[in-house]
C-alpha cells in the first residue's frame, strides 16, 4: 500500500483568534483529493476489526444504533499518516501549540441523530484540546447538518452553565426542538474538516440515513492524566 505524505497548512492569526472565539474552524475540501481513499480505509478497517467494533445505544443519540471502531488511527496505515503528519497535525500545532499529542481517535457509523452534548467526557474541564472531524457524507443543511453554539466552549461562563442546565431537553426547558435552539449550522461535503474545542455544544438532527464519520482528538503540553475528567452525565 502506498501512503500518501501529508503537506502541511499553515493557520492564520485570525483563524486562531476565531476558533479561541467561537470554538471552531471549518476546512472546506482540505480532504478532497483523498477522501475516497480513506473512506476505503475507513471500510476495510470496519471489516477487519469487526470484532473491535462497540455498539453504542446511548440516550445522547436517542438510544439508537451507533457503531465505534475506537483507535481507528492505530489499525490503518492511511489513518495513522492523516493524523500524525502533515494537514491536521499542523493545524493543531498552530491551534494547541507544541508539544500537543493526539489522545485518542475512533471511526464511527451511526444510524441516529445526537441531540445537544460536548464531547468533554473523560477530559477535565479546562483541558486545552481540539477535535477534527471528517464525514464521508454529504451533510446537509436543514437536514443533518453538523451543528454548534460558537463560545459556548467558555464553560465557567454564565452562558455556558445555563446551557448545561437547558440544553440537553430543549423540548422541556424551553420548548424548542434540537434543530431550533439558535446556532451554527454547518453543511459539509465529504473532503472537508471541523476542527471544534470538545467543550463546544454541539448536536446532529437525523434525518433517516446513516453517516460515516472518523474523529482525532488533540490535547496541549498541560494534559494531565490524573487530572480529574469530567463525567458522562455532562454530556
Amino acid at each position: 500500500m502506498t501512503v500518501m505524505h501529508e503537506p502541511s497548512l499553515i493557520i492564520t492569526p485570525q483563524q486562531k483568534h476565531r476558533f479561541d472565539l467561537f470554538g471552531y474552524l471549518v476546512f472546506p475540501g482540505l480532504l478532497a483529493d483523498r477522501i475516497q481513499a480513506l473512506r476505503t480505509a475507513f471500510e476495510q478497517v470496519f471489516s477487519e476489526a469487526a470484532s473491535d467494533i462497540i455498539p453504542w445505544d446511548h440516550i445522547v443519540h436517542h438510544n439508537r444504533p451507533r457503531q465505534i471502531m475506537p483507535m481507528i488511527a492505530e489499525k490503518n496505515m492511511q489513518i495513522r499518516a492523516l493524523a500524525n503528519e502533515g494537514l491536521l497535525p499542523s493545524i493543531m500545532s498552530s491551534l494547541l501549540g507544541e508539544p500537543f499529542r493526539l489522545l485518542g481517535s475512533d471511526g464511527n457509523i451511526y444510524d441516529c441523530g445526537t441531540r445537544w452534548h460536548t464531547d468533554i467526557t473523560g477530559l477535565p474541564y479546562n483541558c486545552r484540546n481540539a477535535k477534527a472531524i471528517v464525514y464521508f457524507d454529504e451533510m446537509r443543511a436543514g437536514e443533518d447538518a453538523f451543528r454548534a453554539i460558537p463560545g459556548s466552549h467558555h464553560h465557567t461562563d454564565r452562558f455556558a452553565k445555563l446551557l448545561k442546565k437547558s440544553i440537553k431537553t430543549p423540548e422541556e426547558t424551553v420548548g424548542l426542538s434540537i434543530t431550533e435552539i439558535p446556532c451554527d449550522e454547518i453543511p459539509t461535503r465529504p473532503g472537508d474538516v471541523v476542527v471544534f474545542d470538545a467543550r463546544i455544544w454541539h448536536a446532529v438532527p437525523y434525518a433517516g440515513k446513516r453517516r460515516h464519520m472518523m474523529s482525532f482528538l488533540y490535547v496541549d503540553k498541560d494534559y494531565q492524566e490524573q487530572q480529574v475528567p469530567v463525567s458522562d452525565d455532562y454530556r
